[in-house]
């Protein structure tokens, strides 16, 4: 996939957050590899999710480190790809605390809902899988990213155009019906429902912080309270800071498009701080 920006330019800023997941997730595979040497498939088994795992044997780390496994360098590769492609801009909106709890909180999300799919599969098929990758994360990295730049254009394998919310929608489908028609959600290698979970996972989240924002406006002085005028003001105030805000982080995310991070001045790099600040208020949402 190559992302069709305001610049043309093959994906996005590696912001903070984003690199540390990149190296982190470099780091795990490099370990995974050296000891699938000494061990095979010692890491999966234990660090991996399964029902077996971690509602049989109680090993309740699994829905985070399963993140982190890959099945080998494709795997890894396209994932990181996905990632750098997509995750940069958001975590610029949202900012690095957010993002990351937003990815983590996405991936666990997915972990628990593979283990109790996989339960089903194995009480009604007598199957049992390991499901391991960060491909639930990165599928609610996408949704996240539909939600924010839903007519943002991407060129799929390179050829075809398509606006990012009907991509993210046709994976949503075929992960669907990838479940249902596989039973275990697993066709070959391809985990359909930790696609799925990522994807659920992350709609819910996107829920949870809108719905936030929506209710948690600034509390008013008693005084202030008795004033509907000053009420309804104060309310647009939030909502023509938002406006704003979201006009900033567009025309600032264009020029690191084009320059890099590096190219911002210091007065643009506080006022982008400020706009992050106002088009998701840290006390306003639940992920801070």
């Amino acid at each position: 996939m190559y992302q069709k920006n305001v610049s043309m330019r093959f994906g996005g800023p590696i912001t903070p957050g984003v690199k540390w997941l990149m190296i982190l997730n470099g780091v795990i595979f490099l370990i995974q590899q050296i000891a699938g040497l000494i061990v095979p498939n010692m890491m999966e088994a234990v660090f991996g999710i399964s029902h077996s795992g971690f509602i049989g044997s109680f090993m309740i780390w699994q829905p985070f480190t399963y993140m982190f496994l890959h099945g080998g360098w494709m795997h890894i590769f396209f994932n990181l790809i996905a990632l750098w492609m997509f995750a940069g801009e958001l975590e610029m909106v949202w900012g690095r605390t957010r993002f990351i709890r937003y990815y983590m909180l996405s991936g666990f999300g997915a972990g628990l809902f593979i283990a109790f799919m996989n339960y089903v599969a194995f009480v009604n098929y007598g199957s049992s899988a390991v499901t391991i990758g960060a491909s639930g994360a990165i599928y609610a990295v996408l949704l996240a990213y539909a939600v924010l730049w839903p007519d943002r254009e991407v060129l799929l394998y390179f050829l075809f155009p398509i606006k990012i919310k009907y991509l993210v929608l046709a994976f949503g489908l075929m992960e669907f019906f990838g479940t249902l028609s596989s039973g275990t959600g697993a066709g070959g290698n391809i985990s359909h429902i930790g696609h799925l979970g990522g994807i659920i996972s992350g709609f819910i989240l996107i829920k949870i912080m809108r719905r936030s924002a929506a209710s948690g406006q600034k509390k008013f002085s008693f005084f202030e309270n008795l004033n509907k005028k000053n009420r309804l003001n104060a309310k647009r105030k939030v909502i023509d800071n938002r406006i704003e805000a979201k006009r900033i982080i567009d025309e600032l995310l264009g020029k690191i498009a084009r320059s890099g991070m590096s190219s911002l001045t210091p007065e643009e790099k506080k006022k982008l701080e400020w706009a992050r600040k106002h088009y998701y208020p840290s006390n306003e949402d639940i992920l801070h």
